[in-house]
């Protein structure tokens, strides 16, 4: 081992011990009553200083401590990956590789305590930390709880605090899952990918031949941790099974199609009227798509197989949107970005992400997704869009007007971690993606999903700032 790999090493032990040392008490704080008298504490505090937020951190904070509120309710398990993620969040680098040990070491303290042992899976439990149905569960219950102690004070009734509590936390479930996307699932892919790259690295080179196919024969352990495919391996494996196809292609229709049945059954976009999952042209609406009714409008109103896609340079997804999930807007114009690396939920990375065009517009390049390039766009498309829809649009004569009809969005996919990494192990294997699940899976999935106008502008605006400092030549941290 090398002195570097030595000082990296000991420095994981070092991670690793210092959130050990307090595990026991942690976990043991996640066993009712316990664990309600914390998250009901912190979930409280958490609202009101997202209330109170004046700048982007401290909600981005208050965020964090409400979703940590939250997780301190599950049984057992909850305090310890309360505590994780408290220190993963202060010092990703730091912690980040060696969460898959903690989670362990978790799991097994808490089965000193419970009297039903849980599984050593600890992806699984990871996951189980943005599963958005379950943790608005969880904020329901404590809710209740929180408004009915305030209900025994008076002077909180007289107040109208148990009212006001109940209303902004109804109306944070309602966010739950954006607030997850933001601040948690970043933390999740870390705690993933960060482990796998340290085993990876600290793996000796070794002349034991490769396990032959039979050995795939043997019954799964189901409580073992999925194996997540590195960047390196997967990139071989996409370039290999499709030496003649730019790769930008694969991941790009494998990104669309995730990104199409995210709109579908996640945003809720159409879910109860589409009768055709994976079927791309032979799919059908019960209900058409229109000016009226939500759907899929571009693309023959089909949704993506998931395959390869052409040369597109288009308008990934124009949606009849539901305004309560699009910022009040009628229409969304969807841009989907796959990688096989690390997708990350930062604007800066996601403005790394949009394509920049040769021609200018008002002496500024055009970027993928500002309103001149969306705009210009929508118009090519009018010939195959409804009716009723190209109408509203035509009634603008400036293109970049058209903005105040939709609302964009910006969807990254990484094909590491799911639901990309079954996609595309589908693709490359020959098998349908859902094959095994019906559902697909996307209410566990990790996709960066950037949306709202200010959101989107400041992405633009960051890859203008990016693209200047570059003419310059200043080297941006």
């Amino acid at each position: 081992m090398s002195n570097e790999h030595f000082h990296e090493e000991q420095a994981h032990q070092k991670a690793y011990a210092e959130i050990i040392k307090d595990l026991a008490a942690a976990v043991a704080s996640s066993i009712p009553p316990a664990s309600f008298v914390i998250a009901t504490a912190e979930v409280a505090k958490a609202a009101w200083d997202l209330h109170e937020a004046k700048t982007n951190h401290e909600a981005l904070e208050a965020k964090f401590q409400l979703l940590m509120g939250i997780i301190c309710v599950i049984p057992g398990i909850g305090g310890g990956f309360r505590l994780a993620f408290k220190s993963l969040f202060k010092n990703p680098q730091y912690y980040g590789p060696v969460m898959f040990d903690i989670v362990v070491a978790i799991l097994e303290e808490a089965n000193r305590h419970l009297p039903k042992k849980v599984p050593l899976n600890p992806e699984g439990y990871l996951k189980l930390m943005i599963d958005v149905p379950k943790l608005q569960n969880y904020l329901n219950q404590i809710r209740i709880k929180a408004v009915g102690e305030l209900n025994q004070h008076a002077l909180m009734r007289w107040a109208g605090a148990p009212k006001a509590l109940d209303t902004f936390l109804k109306s944070l479930s309602s966010q739950l899952s954006m607030i997850i996307a933001e601040v948690l699932a970043p933390l999740v892919r870390i705690a993933i990918e960060r482990s796998l790259l340290r085993r990876k690295n600290s793996a000796r080179t070794s002349n034991v031949p490769n396990k032959t196919k039979t050995s795939n024969n043997k019954p799964k352990d189901k409580s073992a941790p999925t194996v997540t495919k590195s960047r390196g391996s997967l990139t071989a494996r996409i370039k290999s099974k499709f030496q003649d196809t730019n790769m930008n292609f694969i991941i790009g229709g494998v990104g669309e199609h995730i990104a199409d049945y995210y709109c579908l059954e996640k945003l809720g976009w159409g879910k109860e009227h589409w009768d055709g999952h994976d079927k791309g042209t032979q799919g059908i609406w019960t209900q058409q798509p229109s000016s009226l009714h939500l759907g899929k409008l571009n693309d023959g109103k089909k949704l993506n197989k998931n395959a390869s896609i052409g040369n597109d340079t288009g308008i990934d997804g124009l949606w009849r949107a539901d305004p309560k999930n699009n910022c009040g807007k009628k229409y969304a114009i969807i841009e989907v970005k796959a990688t096989t690396g690390i997708a990350r939920a930062t604007n800066k990375y996601v403005a790394s992400k949009l394509g920049v065009l040769s021609e200018k517009h008002k002496g500024k390049p055009v970027i993928q997704m500002d309103h001149y390039w969306i705009g210009t766009r929508i118009k090519k498309m009018f010939k195959n869009l409804p009716k009723e829809v190209t109408k509203t649009f035509k009634n603008i004569k400036n293109p970049e007007h058209f903005s105040k009809f939709y609302s964009r969005h910006i969807i990254v996919v990484s094909l590491l971690v799911e639901p990309g990494l079954s996609h595309i192990d589908a693709l490359l294997d020959d098998k349908k993606s859902d094959a095994a699940d019906p559902d697909h899976a996307i209410h566990n999935g990790i996709v960066v999903h950037k949306y709202g106008e200010s959101t989107i502008d400041n992405i633009i605006q960051e890859k203008h700032r990016r693209l200047k400092n570059k003419a310059n030549n200043v080297t941006i941290p």
